[in-house]
């Protein structure tokens, strides 16, 4: 891409900050309009019209302190104090070298894609997995299924209910003199091998 050229640059501005508008940027952009704290180079709000796609008619925040919105003290209880939608592309929330914190009186994960693709919601933690609650109700409609490579435990300390409307219970000594009568379970565990 060529070097672009802005005969119609404005600038407003004192050593404190400035307001710039057909602004071209280091990499070759133009930013219709920017913002910028005069003693810190990395604290601007820029408004992009030229670039890559993601970069065309976006907007960019950047501050080296921290980043802060509060909003929603007239709103009623129906409406959303922050709203923010992606109508494409992705919500990418990270902190690299902290912690991602969701707080609320309730918090509601829902995902809506129903081709048997999407509509998933996806958790993984590279160590543990922690639920505490005083009540924790997993329901599915197809399959539920626990499995650890090593040990799994079912504790009831008062009270431990198991129902099914046909129980198969298979250990590890199946294996080699099979159950005393015939199990589904067993039988699936032995084709896979």
């Amino acid at each position: 891409m060529s070097e672009l050229k802005n005969y119609h640059t404005v600038r407003y501005g004192t050593a404190q900050g400035e307001l710039k508008f057909g602004h071209l940027t280091q990499d070759n952009v133009l930013s219709a309009c920017m913002l910028r704290n005069g003693a810190s180079k990395d604290h601007y709000i820029t408004m992009d019209s030229s670039g890559e796609p993601h970069r065309k008619h976006g907007t960019i925040c950047r501050s080296p302190g921290s980043f802060q919105v509060r909003a929603g003290d007239n709103v009623k209880e129906d409406v959303p104090g922050v709203y923010v939608e992606a109508v494409s592309g992705d919500i990418v929330i990270r902190a690299p070298s902290g912690r991602v914190r969701i707080e609320g009186i309730n918090i509601e994960l829902t995902a809506t894609g129903e081709d048997g693709k999407n509509g998933v919601v996806n958790i993984s933690a590279n160590d543990k997995v922690l639920m505490r609650a005083q009540t924790i109700d997993a329901s599915s409609k197809v399959s539920s299924k626990f499995a650890s490579e090593k040990t799994v435990e079912l504790i009831g300390n008062g009270i431990l209910n198991m129902y099914g409307g046909l129980v198969d219970v298979a250990d590890g000594a199946t294996k080699l003199k099979g159950s005393k009568s015939v199990s589904t379970n067993e039988e699936q565990h032995r084709k896979k091998e």
